[in-house]
């Protein structure tokens, strides 16, 4: 017992292999440390016993059916570390709660800290756009005396590089330089400031930062800082979609994919006519051989969504606004035609989480502007998909690939209930 605790603080999981009769040191154990044990897989009759003991005795324990099925818990286990160590940075304007365009946010953040061990830190809207400019960082006029985090000279330089590489490796580009350096001045300020509040995950509230129209002042749109904070593995969302920031959490550490949020809705047409059309949405040939037919539609797709360490997507740059500005990341999802998806999301209580699964039959807004951008994909019932989608909410990050058993797998290890559709 001393030998395996020596160092315990710093082990995630205790993994043992023993036969008949031993099973007493391993309940012994998890009594004594209170730290998450598992058997090996094919230990004789032990995993069974010895697992239900200390499930009876309210321990965290572990039974493997076979190597993959040991894999799976430990992608489950390393995720629920990864929410553990999240700290979101929450750039709010009216409410640290939700946005104005998103009242199916969590309802407590208090209680998601209690339930999945993620922190966040606030600021200002407004505070973070005073940042944006190149002046005194103690100027600021709505933390005035106080450092800010403003962008300087150098982070100017930085801006013009990235966007400088992000336009000569694009396909197509629809916008002038300047406004592209814009909108990268914006994705260097925010990685200064999670830098700052030492946080690994970002959200503002689109929508109520439009209605303030300091976008179309400064002439930039935080799309594109998503859509790279994603590749990077910093779970970033649009409209202040706190929930969404911690669906990509998961779903990037169970996939190892960069995933891609947006707004998540049934089609629903006649006579080749789609109902509600807007925004690139439109009739699809699919349509007229199933009703199945879903979509998911936001400007911040990333490179990576078939994985970190898989080739980065072609792409090209277009404007979020007619009139020029806001550089959005746009990918033509027409091209994964028949590949698998798998879509998550929590209720607004942090109860449950959905999961879903769907095949790609196409895209659309590739060649438009704002949140135009999107992939067409056919699910099992859109019917049963809607009314279960309606108890948790409009956006589901997504990722390619079938990962519904890593989500499943994930909800035993957090002890919440899994809607699958």
């Amino acid at each position: 017992y001393e030998t395996l605790s020596a160092e315990i603080d710093k082990i995630d999981l205790f993994v043992f292999n023993f036969q008949i009769a031993r099973g007493f040191i391993y309940v012994e154990f998890a009594q004594r440390f209170h730290k998450p044990v598992a058997m090996i897989p094919h230990s004789c009759c032990e995993e069974t016993l010895n697992t239900a003991a200390l499930h009876a005795r309210g321990h965290e324990a572990y039974a493997f059916y076979s190597w993959a099925d040991y894999e799976g818990y430990l992608r489950a286990l390393r995720t629920r570390k990864a929410l553990q160590n999240t700290r979101v940075l929450v750039a709010s304007r009216f409410s640290s709660v939700k946005s104005y365009g998103g009242t199916d946010n969590f309802v407590n953040l208090e209680e998601i800290t209690n339930r999945l061990g993620v922190k966040f830190r606030n600021i200002s809207v407004h505070e973070l756009l005073d940042q944006l400019h190149e002046v005194d960082p103690y100027s600021n006029p709505t933390i005035p005396g106080r450092k800010g985090q403003n962008i300087n000279a150098e982070d100017t330089v930085l801006a013009e590089k990235l966007a400088d590489e992000f336009i000569a490796n694009a396909d197509e580009v629809r916008m002038d330089r300047a406004a592209i350096i814009d909108t990268f001045k914006a994705y260097v300020l925010v990685q200064k400031l999670m830098d700052h509040y030492e946080c690994n995950a970002f959200t503002a509230p689109c929508p109520d930062l439009c209605s303030t129209r300091r976008f179309s002042e400064e002439k930039f749109t935080l799309c594109m800082t998503h859509s790279l904070n994603d590749e990077n593995g910093i779970s970033s969302a649009c409209e202040y979609d706190i929930n969404s920031v911690i669906g990509k959490v998961i779903m990037t550490n169970l996939s190892g994919k960069a995933p891609y949020m947006g707004n998540t809705q049934p089609c629903i047409w006649r006579d080749k006519q789609v109902e509600g059309e807007f925004a690139g949405i439109g009739y699809i040939e699919d349509m007229d051989r199933t009703q199945n037919i879903y979509y998911s539609g936001h400007a911040t797709p990333n490179r990576l969504i078939h994985g970190f360490d898989s080739e980065k997507t072609a792409y090209s740059l277009r404007p979020f606004t007619h009139s020029g500005w806001g550089a959005t990341m746009r990918i033509d999802f027409s091209q994964f035609r028949g590949e698998t998806i798998t879509l998550m999301r929590y209720d607004p209580l942090c109860e449950k989480i959905m999961v879903a699964k769907g095949t790609v039959l196409g895209g659309f807004g590739y060649t438009t502007t704002g949140c135009s951008e999107g992939v067409y994909f056919e699910v099992a019932d859109k019917y049963e998909y809607f009314h279960k989608q309606a108890k948790f909410g409009l956006h589901m990050p997504l990722v390619f690939g079938d990962h519904i058993e890593d989500v499943k797998m994930l909800g035993e290890v957090l002890g919440m209930e899994v809607v699958t559709a």
